[in-house]
């Protein structure tokens, strides 16, 4: 009798231990899952953050923000894989070379700037501002009002920093930082190659102003700083300014350019090609003149960029 009433009485103690230790285990969760930890644990999202902008206003830019407008931003933001809702436009035409990414997406009026009631239609939660000149047709308070809005940068040519400056307004600091790695990698490949093709040679890139003459790009503007800056081409000894021009009587200057680039496109005028003094440059003689785009041309900016570089690659190694 002892022994079963032994073994009855440790076999309840037992299962009731187990009982409160279950309890015991049960309140403890609950007690965790109202803490500050574990609640930030399961529920922690993005917070808006505050960003102090090129003008010193201080901007609460949402945490993942999905209805941009950043007008003539649009190359660095396909570059980080940001699609706007609304592309910049010059005579309601937008930048034809990201149309194969922005393709349908609506356009923006930008005759005298962009404009409130037509940002206001798009319905954006962020408006980014290339720099304080695109206030033209209202104030930062009239956009701000719209929508949170970041004025990027106060020079508008430093596409490399303000790439990188988009990549931190919206969370894309990783996808700006490969963006401009990739670039880089291209433009050094393409000097080795152009270097093994063709040598150590001068370039010019050439846009026709009718009856005016000709302007030529220079080392610090757009595309003339890929040119010379990053393909290493050397300038001609007619190059002067950063985009002067320069009277028709002038072309027999050019007696020292390898390879011309002409700048294209619609409306644009065409080079002189029944001058005599343009005839007889040795790189028309010779076949190298090369019309471009003047859509990306006319540019600089990762994707513009890198479309210069195919460009040139297609035209002078064979």
């Amino acid at each position: 009798m002892f022994s079963r009433r032994f073994i009855h009485v440790s076999a309840v103690l037992l299962v009731s231990s187990l009982v409160m230790a279950g309890c015991g285990t049960g309140a403890a969760d609950a007690t965790n899952a109202g803490s500050p930890t574990a609640t930030t644990k399961a529920t922690a999202a993005p917070k808006e953050r505050i960003l102090k902008d090129a003008m010193g206003h201080e901007v609460k830019v949402p945490a993942e923000p999905n209805r941009v407008i950043a007008p003539f931003l649009e190359d660095g933001l396909t570059a980080i894989g940001v699609k706007p809702v609304a592309q910049w436009s010059a005579n309601g035409a937008p930048q034809q070379y990201l149309q194969n990414t922005l393709g349908g997406v609506p356009i923006l009026d930008m005759m005298g700037g962009l404009k409130p009631e037509g940002t206001l239609s798009h319905s954006p939660d962020l408006i980014i501002l290339a720099a304080p000149s695109y206030i033209k047709a209202a104030t930062y308070e009239d956009f701000s009002k719209i929508a949170p809005t970041y004025v990027l940068s106060n020079d508008e040519n430093d596409w490399r920093g303000n790439v990188a400056k988009l990549g931190e307004v919206l969370g894309k600091t990783k996808e700006a930082d490969e963006a401009i790695k990739k670039y880089d990698e291209k433009v050094a490949q393409t000097k080795d190659n152009i270097q093994k093709a063709v040598g150590n040679k001068s370039a010019v890139l050439y846009q026709s102003a009718a009856e005016k003459g000709f302007k030529l790009f220079g080392a610090n503007f757009y595309s003339g700083k890929l040119l010379y800056g990053g393909i290493g081409f050397k300038q001609p000894k007619l190059l002067k300014g950063d985009y002067d021009t320069y009277s028709l009587e002038s072309l027999a200057q050019l007696d020292d350019v390898d390879y011309i680039f002409v700048l294209s496109g619609t409306g644009r005028p065409k080079p002189p090609t029944d001058n005599p003094l343009w005839q007889k440059l040795p790189a028309v003689q010779q076949g190298h003149v090369y019309e471009v785009d003047s859509g990306h041309w006319f540019n600089q900016n990762v994707i513009a960029n890198q479309l210069i570089l195919e460009d040139i690659v297609r035209n002078l190694v064979k």
